[in-house]
């Protein structure tokens, strides 16, 4: 049988002090952000040019483990990212659906680098047309930072 080894693990087996990880990637803590957003009609129903802030700002440095979102929309499929790619986690939240990060930004690190489009705020974004009253999102946002 043989044994194989992640790159982190290898690290940690072998470190030295030019290798030591960073403390969100081997034995950080996990914190986790929650949030529902109820569609009212009152307030108004958001189209695709409308985002929905989800969650309190991540801080800078930050690895953005899953994004977990249960799209209760009977119609409007969402996209879930931040202000600097609307679409980084989840590209098409289906209807009626609970879904996760996409494989290609599992560990993320927000890193801040434009003001003008931060990446430290999570946001929902309908595809196509406007959402409807009483659509529920609940959407949990599971992240390190040390």
């Amino acid at each position: 049988m043989a044994t194989y080894k992640g790159v982190n693990k290898t690290i940690v087996d072998n470190i030295t002090p030019a290798t030591v990880l960073d403390p969100g990637l081997a034995g950080g803590r996990v914190r986790i952000m929650y949030d529902t957003f109820t569609v009212a009609t009152a307030v108004g129903l958001p189209t695709t040019t409308d985002v929905i802030e989800v969650g309190d700002e991540l801080p800078t440095g930050a690895k953005v483990i899953d994004v977990v979102i249960w799209n209760g929309s009977a119609a409007r499929e969402l996209m879930v990212g931040d202000y600097e790619d609307t679409d980084r986690y989840n590209a098409d939240a289906g209807v009626a659906a609970l879904e996760r990060t996409n494989t290609a930004n599992i560990g993320y690190e927000v890193d801040m680098t434009t003001a003008s489009t931060p990446d430290n705020q999570i946001i929902l974004t309908p595809l196509v047309g406007a959402m409807t009253n009483a659509e529920v999102v609940k959407v949990a946002i599971i992240y390190t930072v040390e």
